[in-house]
């Protein structure tokens, strides 16, 4: 009897500290991840700066930076964060060949790209706190995302 409860505890044991193992690696790829997508957000060009971005270089100088960071995104990013990644850059093209001084405060690009940035952040936001209780759990608003589901 005292073996067996010695060799039961011996297993929980083993049980225990390979859980802990596991959930202590987690946390500590979700903690990277989270600082990447931290950073990754910093060096973003706000959505206003398309209005006053003239010529085609200087819209590749403020997106150069979050576009060098792509393979850190790349690396620890879910494919839904890449996508929305993806059709962010694009939201930024669209608005910087349509939008001028003189364009209207909330024209219809510049809306696009505000909520292609908000959808980016949802994404991270997603799959950094995928195991924790604040994760989000509602439906993607990503439009990449809603022809997958359809």
């Amino acid at each position: 009897m005292t073996a067996l409860a010695f060799i039961g505890s011996l297993i929980l044991t083993a049980l225990g500290f390979i859980i802990g193992r596991f959930y202590s690696e987690s946390e500590k790829i979700l903690s990277e991840k989270r600082t990447v997508y931290a950073e990754f957000l910093r060096i973003l060009p706000p959505p206003n700066d398309t209005y006053e971005i003239c010529d085609e270089s200087k819209m590749h100088s403020a997106l150069r930076p979050a576009t060098e960071q792509s393979a850190r995104l790349l690396f620890y990013a879910d494919p839904s964060v890449c996508q929305a990644w993806s059709h962010l850059q694009q939201c930024y093209w669209d608005a910087f060949s349509s939008l001028t001084h003189e364009s209207p405060p909330l024209a219809e690009e510049f809306k696009a790209l505000a909520k292609a940035q908000n959808d980016l952040v949802l994404e991270m936001r997603r799959d950094a706190f995928r195991w924790s209780i604040f994760n989000y759990g509602g439906a993607s608003r990503s439009t990449v995302n809603k022809s997958k589901q359809s």
